[in-house]
């Protein structure tokens, strides 16, 4: 696994601690009321859950939907604790492992993850150590005001934001950027090419984005893992997917990172989000699914 940085061993005030605790109470309440008494995708997230867990019994799927339902909350507390957490507590409560020494070395890297834990800290986490020289791909929210909020608190520590929209206008600055960082296990609902496998024992459609992007900066693709060490508490560490000079075929990237986030998922399966509708691209001549989109 490699070791942690020396900074993830700083101590975590009572103080700022306190303050997470408030916003735990608050998140439950929340989504308490939307999830468990209202709720709210119970029958996206049931439906996802029988499907990638076939072998499971509905008790255990049960349990995973509730975990999930906490875990949610949990994010959402701690999103906003962001606002007001510094550099060392975050680093105290996010310990990161980089055992190959990839962002100390010189180059360009394509970063990317998955909905699994808490993704939000793990941007944040990162960008302490590449600050600017970061630039992170974000969906556009319908809200601007909404907007406008996620991008002061992902951005905090540095890390440029930009809209998965602006892509090709601002193809130079990425060019420029010392790593570029995506979550890529989201619908790829616009672009024409997709990689399908078997994910989570469901044909699943992948967008290619990472790997083209790492063809043009000519840069390897490094799998941010993520799992929950306890509440508030998590452990990412950098796995690469393909090798510096390492020209794969087409699709050969997108399967390894399917196959590492399915690992890390069925290791953690509360952890990742359910209420996506996941699936709703389906291979020609297929019926769409039930359920609603995110």
């Amino acid at each position: 696994m490699g070791e942690p940085m020396a900074s993830a061993t700083a101590s975590i005030p009572a103080r700022e601690s306190c303050g997470l605790r408030l916003r735990y109470a608050c998140a439950w309440l929340l989504f308490f009321l939307a999830y468990r008494l209202f709720g709210l995708r119970r029958g996206v997230i049931r439906q996802n859950l029988r499907h990638s867990f076939p072998d499971r019994s509905d008790a255990e799927r049960e349990r995973i939907r509730r975990d999930f339902v906490t875990r949610q909350a949990e994010i959402l507390a701690e999103f906003d604790y962001a606002r007001v957490m510094g550099a060392a507590e975050l680093r105290a409560r996010v310990q990161l492992l980089d055992p190959a020494g990839l962002l100390a070395a010189p180059g360009k890297l394509v970063l990317i993850s998955g909905h699994q834990c808490n993704f939000e800290w793990m941007l944040l986490r990162i960008s302490l150590e590449l600050g600017s020289s970061m630039i992170a791909l974000y969906k556009p929210m319908d809200s601007a005001r909404v907007e406008r909020y996620f991008l002061s608190i992902r951005s905090k520590f540095g890390a440029r934001m930009l809209s998965s929209k602006s892509i090709r206008q601002e193809l130079g600055a990425i060019r420029e950027a010392r790593a570029l960082g995506l979550v890529a296990d989201q619908i790829p609902r616009t672009s024409p090419e997709r990689h399908w496998t078997t994910f989570l024992h469901q044909d699943t459609a992948f967008f290619k984005g990472p790997e083209r992007m790492a063809r043009v900066l000519r840069a390897p693709i490094v799998y941010v893992s993520m799992h929950r060490c306890g509440r508030g508490r998590y452990q990412i560490e950098l796995e690469p997917l393909t090798a510096v000079g390492e020209k794969p075929a087409a699709g050969v990237p997108t399967e390894r990172y399917a196959r590492v986030l399915e690992r890390d998922i069925m290791a953690d399966p509360a952890g990742w989000w359910w209420s996506h509708r996941r699936w709703k691209a389906l291979k020609e001549g297929e019926e769409g699914g039930e359920g609603e989109e995110v």
